[in-house]
């Protein structure tokens, strides 16, 4: 059995060990890094989200179940997609870029079952916060995010310019995050966004 395993080091990491936390920190920061970099064309950003990621696996280590490879791998990468979504729902941050988001969603992702039925919970929470936006920010939001429409096909739809078109799904994601804010201890923002989102893209 290889002692460096991420399996083998995940358990010295459940027992408090901090040699081999940085041993996987060691291993996946750069690959991590790279992968959210990519995505967001921001290196102060990406620096912050993988270690958000590092400092959740550390939070969240006792409560973490490996893929059937024994693999950190899958739960880092899923962790640097949410992140991701949730990088470009963020209040102030204009999809300048809406192509980008997309990109984000299309890597492979392992989505549990139970993610699967909590996903429709939260998609209903979303859908009732959606439905109470204005008109001129629904709408564009909806044919983004539920048709897929990208921004150029939206402002021609809407008779609008894309920067308008790209302020107001802004705008849309602001205000929802806001109204969930309610939701934001357990983290459940992100899940509401994410999986979702996810969900559109299956």
């Amino acid at each position: 059995m290889n002692p460096s395993s991420d399996s083998n080091l995940f358990e010295l990491i459940k027992a408090s060990n901090h040699l081999a936390y940085t041993s996987i920190i060691d291993r996946y920061w750069e690959e991590l890094y790279r992968h959210i970099y990519s995505k967001i064309k921001n290196s102060e950003d990406a620096k912050d989200m993988v270690q958000d990621i590092f400092l959740s696996l550390w939070k969240n280590r006792l409560n973490i179940i490996l893929n059937k490879n024994d693999s950190l791998a899958p739960y880092l990468f899923r962790s640097a997609k949410y992140a991701v979504i949730n990088h470009f729902s963020r209040p102030g941050v204009t999809l300048a870029d809406e192509q980008a988001l997309s990109t984000a969603l299309e890597a492979p992702s392992e989505i549990k079952t139970d993610d699967l039925l909590l996903v429709h919970e939260l998609q209903n929470i979303l859908e009732n916060e959606v439905s109470q936006l204005p008109e001129r920010l629904q709408r564009p939001y909806r044919l983004s995010r539920e048709q897929d429409l990208p921004i150029r096909e939206i402002a021609k739809t809407l008779s609008l310019s894309e920067q308008t078109v790209k302020n107001n799904i802004s705008a849309a994601m602001s205000a929802i995050r806001f109204k969930l804010g309610k939701y934001n201890s357990e983290g459940t923002i992100i899940h509401i966004l994410a999986l979702a989102a996810l969900l559109h893209h299956k």
